[in-house]
């Protein structure tokens, strides 16, 4: 059974695909990726989340009936709530050097300490400067950190906190099913893990100059594909 696990942000939500009975294999999709005149991150705005998942299922030739939302606001007072440094910052370590596109801050490769309104830019959608989109390792990095507020790889504690889970994010999955995520995507990190960006590297082209936008995906070079009635040729 796959879920698809949802970082709001409207139309610039970030979507993951995870399968809890396969749990090697991590889609990791962008929201500007076009189905004709309309961009995903457009659809999931535009739609129920009911709709939508009829929508990405035949887009993507995959039955998701699962969901597990988390919106960039509620997952930044979920890092606020699990504790901040006494200076009000979080050290993170930066995988590499980048701009972020939202405040035009340039984060250095290592640790560093920020404040909230810093690791919300950290965070946000964005093609980056090299014109990889490694926004998605930065997201689950965060995602991993306060995911004790939303799912915690044990059954009782799940139980005990369901309150918390429902405060912070909008779901379908029963109690075992958030078992399943917390022990598997949430709690393994990158180990052993396979992760499949769509577009994937190599398949598409950006606009102009940084910042970037999605321009065109070669779908036959994606293992993951879009549906051939929805692409633009």
């Amino acid at each position: 059974m796959k879920v698809l696990f949802i970082f709001d942000d409207g139309v610039f939500s970030s979507f993951f695909v995870y399968d809890l009975q396969n749990k090697g294999t991590l889609w990791r999709i962008s929201p500007e990726i076009r189905l004709h005149n309309i961009t995903l991150g457009e659809l999931y705005v535009k739609n129920s989340i009911t709709d939508f998942l009829k929508y990405f299922s035949v887009a993507f030739s995959q039955s998701v009936t699962k969901y597990f939302i988390l919106t960039k606001e509620e997952g930044l007072a979920a890092i606020k709530e699990a504790g901040l440094d006494a200076d009000g910052t979080l050290t993170i370590t930066s995988e590499k050097d980048f701009t972020a596109l939202k405040n035009g801050q340039k984060f250095l490769l290592g640790p560093q300490k920020l404040s909230l309104a810093e690791i919300d830019a950290y965070i946000s959608y964005q093609i980056d400067d090299d014109r990889s989109f490694d926004v998605f390792t930065r997201q689950e990095d965060l995602i991993r950190f306060m995911r004790w507020k939303t799912v915690t790889p044990s059954l009782s504690a799940i139980t005990q906190n369901l309150g918390t889970v429902k405060e912070h994010t909008k779901s379908n999955l029963g109690l075992r099913d958030m078992l399943k995520l917390g022990s598997g995507y949430l709690a393994k990190g990158n180990a052993r893990m396979k992760k499949i960006n769509v577009p994937a590297p190599g398949s598409y082209t950006v606009s102009g100059n940084f910042p970037y936008h999605l321009e065109t995906v070669d779908w036959e070079k994606n293992v993951i594909q879009l549906h051939p009635d929805l692409r633009d040729e």
